[in-house]
């Protein structure tokens, strides 16, 4: 249009640059504008030179005699699109548009588009904004319907910056009002959104977003179902179901509702205001709500698979965006309620699905320089402290067990059990009373290792001890039928197995399992490699894997092997695990459970320190029991 557009004089010279013209040149040339819409083009053609005064001058004198609300909508829509509206133009320009939306004499669209059009020029001048706000509140619901629309929605705008009861009550009010009640709702429901997106509480966030929901519904209700308030109440409809059961596989079945919600929305949509400006923001906001229903989502479906096919996109595109959603999906480092939101319900599906977390380590081993490296981990950290920090806190302590135990014994398990079930996070899978009590045993012999005193190395001995009992009862009564892979304990013969067999078993047993992060194999231990190395919060240990063909006990193991287990935690913690293949042929029997597993000390030579080493071990060359004698 500004390229077109050609203002000539009264006796009919062109006007080239608007900038260097006189005024008077300027003011005769638009008042021989014949058409409202010829008036409109001028007035957009010339807000390129508004810094200067002959200008400004012009675009008041077309601001000020138009008659036509047309007209007067287009001019607004382009001053909505300025980068900044001078000071000068903006109040000289408030002054026409209260004339105008004051007057109940003026026509309701003249009103209406006035009232926007201050807004517009209000928006970066304080002293304008607070006229405006002391205007909205003495509007009263007698004025015109169609008028009443436009307030709710300019109160909207303004609420959603300045929060302010007395606009929640004005809008509250104007919900009473027919013509207007769609409108307010809307803008209630907005309000309450914001309130979530804010919220730094499970509850504040819960209560804000079926508030929401409930205004959403009242807009849909009082309305030809307006598509803009459909698409919020999908939106808050998954985000409420996510907070309340988390990223179930039933989720997917709303990205249909999602997509047509969006659709729907998209074929009426027509808002041109700038990224920058208050009347824009509504807009901005669907589709920051609208990402965040989709990703969650998407992300449910994505958890009912059992592998990524496309692991990076997950990773880098779904996976951060809702774990990082204040900033990523909102644009606002004060987005709590979103992160509370999109963190618990991706952390919750993380720790049911462990196996997950080695595509994150994957993606980490293979992307160190890329600049989503410290986001990546950052997730990845997280959910590695909640499966183990979330556990339990200091459960062998009767004064400070969690809540998790002391729920369990309520439910009438004794301390050991109810203990060692809530180290195991998942509470309904090991409820047997003699494991229990063993693992009750092995803490009780690592109580008196200085460690023990510490609240983060004391979780990972607890969790580790755990986890080995629980591999020690499941290699011992799992058959070759349920798991193919435990065939190595039953091979007899010259084609014996070897550590490394060992190693895999347990390695793919920690996959599977709530286990503190690992690596396998990881290189500079003490100067060597350590067969299996584990950290949690910073503490470090480690799991020496061996085979030995003359077992009589683990004291003899713990002479043979501590030494190589202390020599990779001599700038750590001072205890590790020892974990052997037994491969002295028994007849086919295996020891039982309790001679499998002890606590072993170990002072290196030329050392004072003494270290404490969990040593476990498999049993060979077993038979299944109908072939025992």
């Amino acid at each position: 249009m500004e390229d077109r557009f050609e203002l000539l004089t009264t006796d009919g010279r062109l006007i080239p640059d608007p900038g260097t013209a006189q005024e008077n040149d300027l003011l005769a040339a638009v008042a021989a504008l014949a058409s409202a819409t010829a008036r409109a083009d001028a007035f957009c053609w010339l807000t390129g030179w508004a810094s200067a005064a002959a200008v400004r001058c012009a675009l008041l004198r077309i601001l000020e005699r138009e008659d036509d609300a047309t007209a007067i909508a287009e001019m607004v829509d382009c001053l909505d699109e300025l980068p900044a509206i001078p000071q000068a133009l903006g109040r000289a320009a408030w002054e026409i548009f209260r004339g105008r939306f004051e007057s109940r004499s003026e026509h309701g669209w003249m009103r209406s588009h006035a009232l926007r059009g201050a807004l517009v020029v209000a928006q970066g001048d304080p002293g304008l904004i607070r006229r405006l706000q002391s205007y909205l509140l003495d509007v009263t619901a007698d004025d015109d319907g169609a008028y009443l629309r436009h307030v709710a929605k300019v109160a909207g705008a303004i609420l959603r910056r300045y929060p302010d009861d007395d606009f929640r009550d004005l809008l509250s009010r104007l919900v009473a009002v027919d013509a207007a009640a769609d409108e307010a709702a809307l803008e209630l429901g907005l309000d309450r959104l914001q309130e979530g997106l804010l919220a730094k509480t499970h509850d504040a966030l819960t209560s804000a977003l079926a508030a929401a929901q409930d205004w959403f519904r009242r807009s849909l209700a009082m309305s030809e179902r307006r598509s803009d308030a459909a698409l919020y109440e999908i939106c808050t409809s998954v985000l409420i179901d996510v907070q309340a059961r988390g990223l179930h596989s039933d989720l997917k079945l709303d990205l249909p509702k999602l997509q047509r919600a969006a659709i729907e929305y998209s074929a009426y949509a027509a808002d041109r205001h700038s990224a920058e400006l208050w009347l824009g923001t509504s807009s901005r906001e669907r589709f920051h709500w609208l990402s965040m229903a989709t990703k969650l989502a998407m992300v449910a479906h994505t958890f009912t698979k059992d592998i990524w096919l496309q692991a990076v996109i997950v990773i880098e595109d779904e996976l951060l965006s809702i774990f990082f959603a204040s900033e990523k999906l909102f644009s606002r480092p004060d987005g709590h309620g979103a992160d509370i939101l999109g963190r618990d319900a991706l952390i919750q599906s993380l720790r049911k699905r462990r196996y997950y977390l080695q595509a994150l380590d994957q993606w980490l081993a293979e992307n160190a320089d890329s600049d989503l490296a410290l986001n990546v981990g950052h997730l990845r950290d997280t959910v590695q402290q909640s499966l183990a920090g979330a556990i339990y806190r200091s459960p062998f302590d009767e004064s400070t067990e969690g809540r998790l135990v002391d729920f369990l014994k309520q439910a009438g398990l004794d301390a050991a059990t109810a203990a060692m079930t809530a180290a195991q996070l998942d509470v309904g899978i090991d409820r047997n009373r003699q494991v229990a009590d063993l693992w009750a045993a092995v803490m009780e012999k690592l109580s008196d290792s200085p460690e023990y005193k510490r609240e983060h190395p004391r979780a990972l001995l607890a969790l580790m001890c755990t986890l080995i009992l629980r591999f020690l009862d499941f290699r011992a009564n799992i058959g070759t039928s349920t798991d193919p892979s435990s065939e190595y304990v039953f091979r007899r013969g010259v084609d014996l197995p070897i550590e490394h067999d060992l190693q895999l078993d347990f390695l793919k047993f920690l996959t599977t399992s709530d286990a503190p992060s690992f690596r396998a194999e990881a290189r500079d231990s003490g100067g060597g490699r350590a067969d299996i190395a584990i950290e949690y919060r910073g503490v470090k240990s480690i799991v020496e894997v061996k085979k030995d063909d003359n077992v009589p006990d683990n004291t003899v193991l713990a002479k043979r092997y501590a030494g190589q287990a202390t020599g990779y935690l001599t700038t750590g913690v001072c205890f590790g695990f020892l974990l052997v293949l037994d491969l002295p042929d028994r007849k086919g029997h295996q020891p039982h459970i309790s001679e499998q597993i002890s606590v072993e000390r170990k002072i290196p030579d030329g050392s004072q320190v003494e270290y404490h080493i969990v040593t476990a071990r498999i049993q060979a060359k077993r038979k299944t029991p109908h072939e025992l004698r």
